[in-house]
């Protein structure tokens, strides 16, 4: 299965008498979170409807579309009496089979990231590589009686395909290249191949290392890969070696057992990185020097040849799908050698967890009062204490730079881990190695003094996370004007309300970018604007190359923060890998799970 990720080149509006006109609507071309297009309506008025086009799919044409998910921002502003719209109708325009749909959920006060999923089975990939190819959107009329503005921040598409492959080798007359199904390249031309090991029997446990012949009359110009959940370099990459192994001979004997000193295998050699079962992903770049027909083959010493091998065959000017987690990840190899950055942002583990253990003591009956207790204790009728486990032999490390999403039902153990890695627990067992500075966002405000005024509580809140008071003196009305609490600032904050301690908590805490940031479903401070200024606020920090870790309830803002996500469940590790894939399966899941498990969670 191969992505595509784009956004619209561009954007304009069907402009009617009666409806409310779009301002600043080409802002909905990128996601920023900073732009926004408005739309001002009165009551009973409807929004323009708007049309986005030319998302300059590549798609090859012999692929099989498999879905089209549509993802969009749009909230209405967050005053009591406000619009009242229900979800718009998405249509897909330009396109033979008939499609439209709404989100689930109507324009509330939470910019949210709502999606619509599409059918692509009926859908060929010529209709999305045209740049008349789009998407409409089309907004009820304002049910209320009050007037208020609409926004729209973005929106994206993702197609889910599937590439025509061939299994690698000629064997019986099957598979590509063979001779009825030859490369027909000119001498000088270059084309990529995309190979694909499937290690679908998980027998060896093991990174694995596959061997390639080099077709006789190509030279590998280039390659990169699809890296595994670390990315590291030094994982998946290939050596460039010089003779060819013995093809023929693996061929007329399939039960031939691999030796090094029968069988010549020094060729290419791909160091995969899969262990157990799994699909890995080599592109080779590929320049053509010889006449003749030239022939691919590819061996794996636990899964001999065969079915487990692909390639795909790319058309010309190929365009590889982007990594929605992380372009770099895909760059090509030569790249990557001189890209700094990514060397060390791949090579460098800041935070290393081994085997961490965590467990709390669970009362088994609830006593009201004091005076229960003690009847209780005295008759010896005081059920003992069970021990609750909240994490069990969690281990994981972390890159510096990757920005890692931790998800899981209620009581999966995500904020005990959070607090753990802040240094406010402890485990039981196992250990913890941090390599940085740290800053743990989890309950904003929570060295606070309510007694205190809000200008005092910035040098005590200040001071117990590290700073000095000639900083913080220096920085005060930097903080004070971040928070938009001027007018606040000498009264006691128990006359504050939640949102306004959060806003002081959170202009404090984030006075200066640190290593490593831990967030703690923190993303809801305050209003619509405030929280839209801490979200750029936290992205900034964030593409500085600081070290994140968030827990989040809403999965559509692991989606779009993350490239790396973590799921536990009852304390445990069930997935550890790229964000699309491990929330894909977290969403399934939760289909089955408890209202219990659910409950406050943006699945």
């Amino acid at each position: 299965m191969s992505t595509q990720m784009r956004y619209p080149k561009e954007v304009y509006q069907n402009s009617s008498d009666d409806g409310g006109e779009w301002k600043d609507l080409d802002n909905v071309l990128i996601d920023d979170w900073e732009s926004l297009a408005c739309c001002s309506l009165s009551s009973n008025q409807k929004p323009n409807s708007f049309i986005i086009t030319n998302f300059k799919f590549n798609l090859p044409q012999d692929s099989k579309i498999h879905s089209i998910d549509i993802r969009m921002d749009f909230h209405r502003d967050s005053s009591q009496n406000s619009i009242d719209l229900n979800p718009p109708v998405v249509k897909l325009i330009n396109i033979k089979e008939d499609f439209e749909s709404k989100p689930l959920y109507a324009p509330t006060v939470s910019p949210i990231e709502r999606s619509v999923l599409v059918d692509g089975s009926n859908i060929s990939p010529s209709e999305l590589n045209s740049p008349d190819f789009g998407v409409e959107i089309i907004f009820d009329e304002n049910q209320s009686e009050f007037s208020g503005d609409l926004f729209f921040d973005y929106i994206r598409l993702t197609v889910n395909y599937e590439e025509q492959r061939f299994v690698i080798g000629s064997l019986n007359g099957e598979g590509f290249p063979v001779k009825e199904r030859p490369l027909q390249k000119s001498i000088g031309e270059t084309f990529i191949y995309t190979i694909l090991f499937n290690n679908f029997n998980g027998i060896n446990k093991d990174p694995q290392d596959v061997k390639i012949n080099v077709p006789e009359g190509l030279e590998v110009v280039n390659h990169y890969f699809s890296s595994d959940k670390k990315g590291k370099v030094d994982v998946n990459d290939i050596d460039y070696e010089e003779d060819r192994f013995d093809f023929d001979r693996l061929v007329a004997d399939q039960e031939i057992i691999y030796d090094e000193d029968t069988i010549d295998l020094d060729t290419l050699t791909w160091h995969t990185g899969v262990k157990g079962r799994g699909m890995s992903r080599l592109r080779l770049e590929l320049k053509c020097v010889g006449e003749g027909f030239k022939e691919l083959s590819a061996f794996n010493k636990f899964s001999g040849i065969g079915a487990h091998f692909y390639v795909e065959v790319h058309p010309e000017d190929y365009e590889h799908e982007p990594n929605i987690y992380e372009e770099s990840l895909l760059k090509w190899k030569s790249q990557l050698d001189v890209d700094e950055d990514y060397q060390t942002l791949n090579k460098e583990v800041v935070i290393e967890v081994n085997n961490v253990n965590r467990e709390f003591d669970k009362a088994q009956e609830k006593v009201d009062n004091l005076k229960e207790y003690v009847i209780k204790w005295a008759k010896r009728e005081l059920k003992p204490k069970t021990k609750f486990k909240a994490l069990q032999n969690v281990s994981f490390t972390v890159n510096k730079g990757e920005r890692v999403g931790i998800i899981g039902f209620n009581g999966a153990g995500k904020s005990t881990l959070l607090k753990i890695l802040s240094g406010v627990l402890r485990p039981n067992s196992g250990s913890i190695h941090i390599n940085g500075k740290v800053a743990p966002l989890l309950e904003l405000g929570a060295g606070f003094d309510h007694n205190y005024s809000g200008r005092e509580n910035v040098f005590l809140n200040g001071a117990i996370l590290g700073y000095s008071r000639e900083f913080l003196e220096s920085k005060y009305d930097e903080i004070v004007e971040f928070s938009e609490l001027e007018e606040f600032m000498e009264l006691p904050i128990k006359n504050y309300s939640s949102g306004m301690i959060a806003k002081l908590g959170f202009a404090v805490a984030t006075l200066v970018e640190p290593e490593i940031l831990i967030l703690d479903e923190i993303l809801s401070v305050g209003d619509v604007r405030f929280q839209k200024k801490s979200g750029d606020k936290l992205k900034s920090m964030m593409n500085t190359g600081t070290t994140v870790l968030l827990v989040s309830h809403s999965v559509g803002t692991i989606r779009s923060m993350c490239n790396r996500v973590i799921w536990l469940d009852h304390g445990k590790i069930v997935m550890d890998g790229l964000t699309r894939d491990v929330c894909d399966a977290y969403v399934e899941a939760a289909k089955k799970a408890s209202e219990d498990e659910l409950s406050g969670l943006d699945i």
